[in-house]
């Protein structure tokens, strides 16, 4: 497939906002003090949170990178790190609600992830992490 799907777009370009909009929330978790004091409410360290912002970002923008190239491990990329953040946010937040709502958009994605139209721009089905051999 040479042209990528519009919800894979549409996905990556959100994706990237909401990793801009972390990264802010990340730089500012120790240095401003209605931050400061949200984050103490978490089971979870200002420089802890921090640290793990900062890989969820980069875990993020590889992802997002294999998404526009068409890269199958980049959405099992995605799956995992959407599964580990929800582990630890359902430890760490004091709002389990907004877990429920991660949980949501999760599976959303990943519908969309996994379409046969998805399949075909990544050349993969399943969880497959490299691309499928051509059959010519």
């Amino acid at each position: 497939m040479e042209k990528r799907p519009t919800s894979i777009t549409v996905i990556s370009v959100l994706l990237l906002l909401f990793t801009l909009l972390g990264a802010v929330g990340v730089a500012m978790a120790g240095s401003n003090a209605a931050m400061a004091t949200e984050t103490a409410k978490r089971n979870i360290s200002v420089p802890m949170y921090q640290a793990y912002g900062a890989l969820g970002i980069i875990i993020n923008l590889v992802c997002i990178y294999g998404f526009f190239k068409g890269l199958p491990w980049s959405r099992v990329l995605y799956l995992v790190w959407g599964v580990i953040g929800l582990v630890i946010g359902f430890y760490i937040s004091p709002m389990k609600a907004s877990v429920v709502i991660a949980l949501v958009v999760l599976v959303v994605v990943c519908v969309f992830l996994w379409t046969n139209t998805a399949n075909d721009w990544f050349q993969a089905r399943g969880l497959m992490l490299s691309r499928e051999r051509s059959r010519g």
